[in-house]
Parts: structure tokens; C-alpha cells; sequence
């Protein structure tokens, strides 16, 4: 029996046993293993013993990688006259990784697994009936910037506050109208009245020139009269100098 592994297949086999028959006898023996399906073999090797002695043979096969579920049921089998003793046969076999080609990346026909996204259901709110029975009310509530619902009291403080708001500007509306338009036009005129202006004078008349002069004469100024003499001279020598005089 063959253990129950996936992937498992034959990829040798060896058998050893011992004869025991006389030497002129004629004997054969089969060493086989039958498919899966029974109707042949998957292996079978047969020894002819005519005409030798009774001794041990050992012999090895190379399998190549036949998978375990196409083996059967194995024999070894006698024909002619002898006995066959101490027999045993070995298996050599491998696991094929890919014989499921998803266990490995790299076996041929490999498939990237794609997950498997569970459902989810998305809550949908206003299908929910308690949820409807929540918010349909009579009652619509007024909230203020901050999001907090606005009490009745607070409503009547509002519309107390608008009220007196409207009665002043009525108020004052019916003091604006009281004013003639006449009166209106007479201030504006004050404000822009420039006749006044042209009706000014300034006081004043004419004023002679009565400046007069102490003694009658002005005397020279003897100091200027000597600076104006040395600058004289000391022009006359710059000149000679330039002429080498």
C-alpha cells in the first residue's frame, strides 16, 4: 500500500530476493505492479532461472515519475518449479510541488489567487424604520450658527427685539416725513448761499509815502572809500604781473 500523499509519484524502484530450485529445473519469476485500471502493468520485470542454481539477485530501475495513482497492486510470481524467499521491494518516489500548480509561484499554470472580498452591507439609514419614526415629527425645530436648537423663549425674545425694531423705524420715518420739503430745500440753500461774500468791503483808503531824510545830505563812508582804493591797487599789480612789468 502506498501512503495517501497529493503529489506523491515513483521515480525508482528496486527489488532483491533468493531462489531456491535445482539447477536443471526451468523456473521464471515476474515482479510486477498493475495500473490503476487493472487492465495491464505499470511496471513488470521478469527472470528466467532455467538451467542455474538457486541464488539472490538485486536489481534497480529507474521509474520515470509516474504518479502514484496510476500504480495497483504489486506481485512477484513463480513459474515452473522453485520457491522464491526473503523477497522485498523498494519504492523510490518525490513530491511533485507542482502538481497543484497554485502551491508554488513558479510551477507552470500558476494562477494569482485574487481574494475573496467579503460582502459587505452598506446601512442605508433612512430605509431604517425606527430611524424614520425618529425624524418624522410635527414639531421643526429652528437651530442658531453653533448648531444648538433654539428654544420657544428665545424665539419670543427674537421676535420681541424685531418688533421694537420695526415700531422705531416707522417711528422715525413718520418724524422724516413731518418735514416739508420746503424747509429741506431752504437748509440746503443756506449751506450753498455765497451772496454774502459780494457784499463785503474792506475798510481803508489811501496811504501816501511820508519818509524824510535826518540833516538833508548823506555823507560818504570814508572806510568803504579805502577798501574800494586798496582793491584798486591790488588789481592794478595783478595785472602788471601778468605782463612781467
Amino acid at each position: 500500500m502506498f501512503p495517501d500523499v497529493p503529489g506523491l509519484d515513483i521515480n525508482g524502484l528496486t527489488y532483491k530476493y533468493r531462489t531456491v530450485k535445482e539447477t536443471d529445473a526451468d523456473m521464471k519469476v515476474s515482479v510486477g505492479n498493475l495500473n490503476s485500471a487493472g487492465d495491464g502493468y505499470t511496471f513488470k520485470e521478469v527472470d528466467d532461472w532455467s538451467g542455474m542454481p538457486s541464488n539472490t539477485i538485486v536489481k534497480t530501475f529507474p521509474i520515470p515519475n509516474i504518479p502514484i495513482e496510476n500504480w495497483g497492486d504489486g506481485s512477484i510470481t513463480v513459474e515452473g518449479e522453485g520457491t522464491v524467499e526473503d523477497a522485498v521491494v523498494i519504492y523510490n518516489f518525490r513530491i511533485d510541488e507542482c502538481f497543484d500548480p497554485q502551491l508554488n509561484p513558479s510551477c507552470p499554470g500558476y494562477i494569482k489567487p485574487v481574494p475573496d472580498l467579503p460582502e459587505i452591507e452598506v446601512y442605508a439609514a433612512l430605509e431604517d424604520d425606527a430611524v424614520l419614526d425618529a425624524i418624522d415629527t410635527e414639531q421643526d425645530y429652528e437651530y442658531d450658527e453653533d448648531g444648538n436648537i433654539i428654544s420657544e423663549d428665545d424665539n419670543e425674545e427674537k421676535e420681541t427685539r424685531i418688533e421694537l425694531g420695526l415700531i422705531a423705524s416707522e417711528n422715525a420715518l413718520t418724524l422724516f416725513k413731518t418735514q416739508g420739503q420746503s424747509n429741506i430745500i431752504n437748509q440746503m440753500n443756506q449751506q450753498t448761499n455765497i451772496a454774502m461774500y459780494y457784499n463785503s468791503a474792506i475798510n481803508g483808503g489811501i496811504y501816501d509815502d511820508v519818509a524824510s531824510l535826518d540833516g538833508g545830505s548823506i555823507s560818504d563812508n570814508k572806510k568803504g572809500l579805502r577798501n574800494n582804493l586798496a582793491q584798486q591797487i591790488l588789481h592794478e599789480q595783478m595785472v602788471d604781473m601778468q605782463y612781467n612789468k
